[in-house]
């Protein structure tokens, strides 16, 4: 008898491997073939909390886990991208969406088991176009998905004659906590609630459970999936311990109402379809939309529960080297990839500041303003090495063509943005030893300097805000401004001299004056350096 039990053990393992290889194949070909268009979603969240509603339910059935868009969610919080309003319509919405899985599982497909295996390994192998690969191995996936779960109905088979099991069950129909229990604590463990619905319907399917023990079973399973968010918010800001805190409270209250109503709940499903596992999917759904409905509606005190719960006890102060990029969505790469060009935008724009100081300093004779760009310069170094080591990391997973180019450009564009800092450190030595020499500028050197560094400075500016929106025109309009910064160096180079030989500055003005001019030439170049990495040039 023993031995039965292990061999069951056994092949149920086997069964929940096969369903867990499956759903990631399934979510991973989905983002690859959604490639940006998942980050044009996120990226579309407002204040209103019924489009994150819908945010959270488009993303969730893309990537199949509602776990991975509640760890994406601490993510955004964390790096200050999402308010936890905005965090909050999101998890609502990935409850929702975890429920497609449930629902695709009831149809009827293990005829055409064999026939998706088989059409996503041909698109795997035989076809050349990237998307359609993805698509190939989302179709694999389904399929894997589906022997997976068949499998494990197949292995629970024979506990249907065994009456130690039956009466087992039989007590979470009878008494519902302890369903909710075990399946909040299994679900805990393994970390994903589509796995535990999908087993409750295995056991729907083969007639091993009632309507109100799967109920109670799906409801343990909403808790549990909360543990995901929880570990990811660990060491993470307080907005992002809110947002995990919000999809347990979500959950745990929605249980907590659900739970005296649970045999009025059972017939109103019973109602919505006549095979039990339809029952099931249906019951999973129904629950979770209720209970957004109800927090949409309620969401204004909920938020003040949330932050009554978990209160700020003093300002917190940003003081990480990144604010965007975080580890937790590195398994989405078109998340993880809009994260780094927003740390890379950042990182721009204090280079840009570090140049805008020297401008400043050197006019305006604000000399403090030198030791902030000296300070920039070390935080410009360790910004180059982190978002470096991410788009590295970013590698790790499986890309697309366009996102496997992606990573490359924002390597190159990084290393240009660093050098500019290196420019602006330049800069500084020289503006120190004209004001340690106490040297100074006639007007038409100034007139000269103020204009190279004003059309460099808008140069540079607009480099930034092309690479950040990946906008071509805008990188086509800073070649052309690259041009004219050639053009104008030469020019003032020329009068430098020509100011040189009429004796009308001191030599030593002059030489600077040139060290001056080829710096802010150089960091043109670096403006023209990054208008290629959003053309692909390269």
């Amino acid at each position: 008898m023993r031995g039965q039990y292990v061999s069951l053990a056994m092949n149920l393992v086997i069964g929940l491997s096969f369903f867990l290889y499956g759903m990631k194949l399934l979510g991973d070909g989905l983002q690859k073939a959604a490639g940006d268009s998942l980050r044009r979603i996120l990226q579309a969240l407002t204040n209103k909390p019924i489009r994150g509603v819908l945010v959270g339910m488009v993303v969730t059935g893309i990537i199949q886990s509602s776990g991975a868009t509640t760890v994406m969610v601490v993510g955004f919080a964390n790096a200050g991208l999402m308010t936890l309003r905005q965090a909050m319509g999101v998890i609502f919405g990935a409850n929702i969406g975890t429920t497609i899985t449930a629902q695709i599982i009831v149809l009827k497909l293990d005829k055409l088991v064999w026939l998706f295996m088989l059409v996503g390994v041909m698109m795997e192998f035989f076809v050349k176009r990237k998307t359609s690969k993805a698509v190939g191995e989302a179709i694999l996936g389904f399929g894997i998905l589906f022997f997976g779960l068949y499998f494990m109905a197949d292995t629970l088979a024979p506990l249907k004659d065994s009456q130690a099991f039956i009466n087992f069950l039989v007590r979470f129909g009878q008494v519902p906590i302890l369903g909710v229990a075990a399946g909040a604590v299994f679900t805990a463990l393994i970390q994903s609630s589509s796995v535990s619905t999908s087993l409750v319907v295995a056991l729907a399917m083969k007639g091993m459970i009632t309507l109100p023990s799967s109920i109670a079973l799906i409801l343990g399973a909403n808790i549990g999936t909360t543990v995901t968010a929880g570990l990811a918010s660990i060491g993470a800001n307080i907005t992002s311990r809110r947002a995990a805190l919000t999809h347990f409270l979500f959950n745990f209250i929605g249980t907590v109402i659900m739970f005296p109503f649970l045999k009025p709940f059972a017939k109103l499903v019973e109602l919505t379809a006549v095979s039990l596992p339809h029952q099931v999917a249906n019951a999973h759904t129904m629950f979770n939309v209720i209970m957004t409905i109800i927090a949409l509606i309620f969401i204004n005190p909920f938020e003040k529960l949330v932050m009554q719960l978990l209160p700020s006890k003093e300002k917190e102060v940003e003081t990480r080297i990144v604010q965007f990029i975080d580890e937790r969505v590195l398994a989405t790469p078109s998340v993880a990839l809009s994260q780094a060009t927003q740390e890379l935008y950042r990182m721009g724009r204090i280079a840009y500041e570090m140049v805008d100081n020297c401008r400043i300093a050197l006019f305006e004779n604000r000399m403090n303003l030198l030791e902030n760009v000296l300070g920039n310069e070390e935080l410009v170094n360790s910004m180059q090495k982190e978002i470096t080591g991410y788009l590295t990391k970013i590698t790790e997973h499986d890309l697309s063509e366009a996102q496997g180019t992606r990573v490359m450009a924002l390597m190159h564009a990084v290393n240009d943005i660093e050098r500019v800092g290196d420019h602006a450190t330049n800069l500084v030595e020289l503006i120190q030893i004209k004001d340690d020499k106490r040297l100074k500028f006639n007007n038409g050197t100034q007139d000269d300097l103020k204009a190279e560094f004003a059309h460099v400075l808008a140069t540079l500016d607009e480099a930034m805000t092309a690479l950040r929106d990946y906008d071509s025109e805008r990188a086509k309009h800073v070649k052309e401004m690259e041009d004219r910064c050639d053009l104008m160096t030469k020019e003032c180079m020329f009068r430098n001299i020509s100011r040189l030989n009429a004796h009308e500055v001191d030599p030593q003005v002059g030489v600077i004056v040139v060290d001056l001019f080829t710096n802010l030439e150089r960091i043109s170049d670096h403006s023209d350096n990054i208008a290629d990495v959003v053309l692909g040039v390269y």
